[in-house]
């Protein structure tokens, strides 16, 4: 009878333990350091079928990758945005950080922003953009700004032309 009552405690600490842990972080998850909700939402909705120049930019934790980084003024372009990394990254068109100050004027600035909850672990977004006359000359990059994204390394600066 001693025994019984010395396991009974045992297995009832062990149920509560399993029972109150908490589940792991699946990748898909948000950062804890989330972007501002007033995010421009992209110029152009997401499509399937493009017909401008297709350019697959892959997004890995803390890069960005495009095979393309000089754009031209008035030429419609098809960005297949694609996250190869394990946490949900945001894309944008924007001036860099150094230059507005802030990541919220960067997000206010941007010419095109896909937010991060269309672009979680694994996800594909295509997007349409056609670069205006305005980008000619300015500093600007694809970038991911969410901040410690950002501050590790992931933009990518690219160029406009006529």
């Amino acid at each position: 009878m001693k025994r019984i009552n010395l396991l009974f405690p045992l297995i009832l600490i062990i149920f509560l333990a399993a029972a109150c842990a908490s589940p792991t972080p699946t990748a898909t998850e948000a950062p804890a350091t989330e972007v501002p909700p007033t995010q421009p939402a992209a110029t152009e909705p997401p499509s399937s079928s493009g017909t401008g120049t297709q350019i697959d930019i892959t997004l890995v934790d803390n890069k960005i990758e495009s095979p393309v980084t000089t754009f031209q003024v008035g030429v419609p372009y098809t960005f297949v945005i694609t996250n190869t990394g394990r946490h949900a990254h945001n894309f944008n068109i924007s001036t860099p950080v150094s230059i507005v100050g802030s990541l919220d004027a960067a997000f206010q600035s941007a010419l095109l922003a896909v937010p991060q909850n269309q672009l979680g672990a694994g996800a594909s977004v295509t997007v349409e953009y056609t670069f205006p006359d305005s980008a000619v000359g300015q500093d600007l990059e694809f970038s991911c700004l969410i901040r410690r994204h950002y501050d590790d390394g992931m933009w990518l600066p690219i160029t406009v032309t006529q």
